[in-house]
């Protein structure tokens, strides 16, 4: 059975900052090992990527981002990337702090391609929790799959 349940905790690299200062866009990256818990992007199409429905407190409608697959490796010669990152927009992240490192995602699979994402920052209440199944989880990074949630 597939895991309903995406635990993400969040880099700096991932959320625009370099050397301690934010200057790039903002996206989460993507576990290969999470990969199934998304729909399938194809390793021959280049940088194969699908619209995905997320469903959040802090909007009324859905927020629509772009999942891709960066898989040159695998299909142009000399590729070197294979990695799986979600674009994130100002519907998602509506100014550039919103989502800060440490701060953790929890991603809910609702139905094929529809999702509903929560954030969770230090001081929550379920803050430590999820971590605490973030750090015990065997995949690499600060990912986790999980069928429940103990909160």
């Amino acid at each position: 059975m597939s895991h309903r349940y995406y635990l993400k905790k969040l880099t700096s690299n991932e959320l625009g900052y370099r050397k301690g200062r934010l200057s790039n866009g903002q996206m989460l990256y993507v576990s290969k090992q999470a990969a199934s818990f998304f729909p399938p992007l194809s390793r021959a199409v280049n940088n194969d990527s699908v619209l995905l429905e997320f469903t959040v407190d802090h909007r009324e409608h859905p927020v629509w981002l772009n999942i891709v697959y960066h898989n040159d490796l695998f299909n142009r010669e000399g590729g070197t990337r294979d990695e799986y990152r979600i674009y994130l927009s100002r519907d998602m992240a509506p100014d550039d702090f919103f989502f800060r490192p440490d701060d953790i995602v929890l991603m809910e699979r609702i139905a094929e391609g529809r999702y509903a994402l929560t954030r969770f920052r230090q001081g929550n209440e379920h803050y430590d929790v999820l971590d605490d199944l973030i750090e015990k989880s065997s995949m690499r990074g600060r990912h986790a799959l999980v069928e429940d949630l103990p909160i």
